[in-house]
C-alpha cells in the first residue's frame, strides 16, 4: 500500500511535490478507510483535478517512470544507454523520486535521483520492528550497507552507473532488497489504454468460469445489457480473439429473445468499461495500487462512479486496493462520495509554469459545502482561465 509519493524536477513539476494516501483527522466516510495495522489509516482512493496542461498526468507519469526504471524497459539498459530523464524545462538538476509504502506489514522508504547519464543517489530503509533501519544507501558511487556487507559490496561493484542497485541486487537474488522490488513488480498496476481484445478482461474470462461469472456480474450491474460473452481466436491469428456479446431482450409478445454483437460494434463506453473491468477485479484480488489517467474517458459518469465505488466500498475492497487517478469529472466532487483529503488539485504557476500540487483539505471546506460549485467557480484553483478580458472575434 502506498503511503506517500514525492517528486522533484520531473516534466512540469519543478519543486518538490508530495501526494499522500495517509488519512487526515477528517471523520467523514470512515467506513471506506484502510487500516493496515494499529498505527496507520490510509485512503483507498485519490482523485487529481486540474486544467489541461496543468501537470495532472505528470504526477502519474513520475510514478510510472519509477516503476519502469525498476521493473520495466529502463531497468535493462546497457552501459552508456540513456535513462528516461525528463526534467523541468531549463533545469539541469537530477530528478528525485521517492515512494513510502507498506509490503507484508513492513514500512519501506525507497528513493533515488538521476539524470540521463547516471544514478546519483539511491536509498532503501525499512521499519521491521517499528524503528528505522538502513538496508542500503548510495551517494555518488559510494555505498553503505547494514547487513550481508561482503556480498553487497561485490554486487555494488557490478552495478552500472545507469542502473539502480535495487534492480542489480535482485538480479542476484539478494534477500535484503527482494520485498521492496516485489512491491513495484506486483503491487503497482498501471491501467493502460488498450483495446478490448488485448485487455486483462480477456485473460480473466479465459482463466476460469468463476472469473467469467464475476465479469458478467459487473457488466450486468453496469447496465450494459450484456448477458454473455464468447471468445474465439481469429483464424490464422490465434493471438487475436474475436469477442462476441450476447444481449437479452423481451419482444412485444413478452417472449425472450437474444441478439449478438461483435465487441467493436458496442459503444466506445461499453468497450472501455469491458477493457478495464478485468484488471479492476484482478487489482481487488491482489490488493494492488491502480494508476489511471483520465478515468472518465469515453465512459458515462455513472460507470466511472461505479468503478471508483468498488475501491471505496470496504465490503468489496477487502485486500487494501488503492486507486490513484486523474479526472475532469466534476460530478465526482461530492463530499458524500469522496473525503476532503481524497481530492487533490494541480495548478500551473502563472509566472514559473511549474506545477503546484495540493489537497482540498488545505482549504478546510465545510462538510456540507457544495465543493463542485466552488471548484467550477474557481475557489480552489486548478481550472482553465478562459477568455479573460479579450473576446474572440471572427
Amino acid at each position: 500500500m502506498l503511503i506517500q509519493f514525492t517528486i522533484e524536477n520531473h516534466r512540469s513539476i519543478r519543486d518538490q511535490a508530495v501526494i499522500s494516501f495517509a488519512a487526515s483527522k477528517d471523520t467523514s466516510l470512515e467506513s471506506c478507510l484502510i487500516h493496515p495495522d494499529d498505527k496507520r489509516t490510509l485512503l483507498p482512493v485519490l482523485a487529481v483535478y486540474g486544467a489541461n496542461a496543468a501537470g495532472k498526468s505528470n504526477v502519474l507519469h513520475a510514478l510510472m517512470t519509477m516503476k519502469d526504471m525498476i521493473v520495466g524497459t529502463s531497468s535493462r539498459l546497457s552501459k552508456g544507454q540513456k535513462l528516461p530523464w525528463e526534467p523541468f524545462a531549463g533545469n539541469h538538476r537530477p530528478t528525485s523520486l521517492e515512494a513510502v509504502f507498506l509490503y507484508d506489514g513492513i514500512r519501506y522508504a525507497y528513493g533515488f535521483s538521476f539524470d540521463s547519464e547516471k544514478i546519483y543517489s539511491e536509498y532503501l530503509y525499512h521499519w521491521p520492528n517499528g524503528r528505522e533501519a538502513l538496508i542500503f544507501s548510495r551517494e555518488n558511487g559510494l555505498y553503505e550497507f547494514r547487513d550481508n556487507i561482503t556480498e553487497q559490496v561485490t554486487l555494488s561493484n557490478r552495478t552500472l552507473d545507469n542502473k539502480l542497485y535495487l534492480v542489480s541486487s535482485n538480479d542476484w537474488n539478494l534477500p535484503q532488497t527482494e520485498r521492496a522490488y516485489k512491491w513495484f513488480l506486483e503491487q503497482v498496476t498501471i491501467a493502460p489504454e488498450q483495446s478490448a481484445a488485448s485487455s486483462e478482461t480477456v485473460s480473466e474470462l479465459i482463466r476460469s468460469d468463476t472469473k467469467k461469472a464475476q465479469i458478467l456480474k459487473e457488466l450486468l450491474l453496469a447496465d450494459l445489457g450484456i448477458s454473455d460473452i464468447t471468445i474465439r481466436p481469429l483464424p490464422g491469428k490465434e493471438e487475436v480473439p474475436i469477442i462476441t456479446t450476447t444481449h437479452r431482450f423481451i419482444n412485444d409478445n413478452g417472449e425472450t429473445g437474444y441478439f449478438r454483437l461483435l465487441m467493436e460494434q458496442e459503444s466506445s463506453g461499453t468497450q472501455r468499461f469491458f477493457s478495464r473491468i478485468g484488471g479492476w477485479l484482478q487489482a481487488l484480488e491482489n490488493g494492488s495500487l491502480l494508476i489511471v489517467d483520465e478515468i472518465e474517458r469515453s465512459m458515462h459518469p455513472l460507470l466511472t462512479r461505479h468503478l471508483i465505488e468498488m475501491i471505496q466500498d470496504s465490503a468489496v475492497n477487502i485486500n487494501g486496493t488503492q486507486l490513484l487517478f486523474t479526472t475532469h469529472d466534476a460530478l465526482l466532487l461530492d463530499l458524500n462520495f469522496l473525503r476532503r483529503d481524497q481530492i487533490w488539485f494541480c495548478e500551473k504557476n502563472e509566472a514559473s509554469c511549474a506545477t503546484e500540487l495540493y489537497p482540498l483539505s488545505s482549504f478546510s471546506p465545510r462538510k456540507n459545502e457544495n465543493i463542485r460549485k466552488g471548484y467550477l467557480q474557481g475557489r480552489f484553483g486548478a481550472i482553465p482561465f478562459i477568455g479573460g478580458e479579450e473576446v474572440w472575434q471572427g
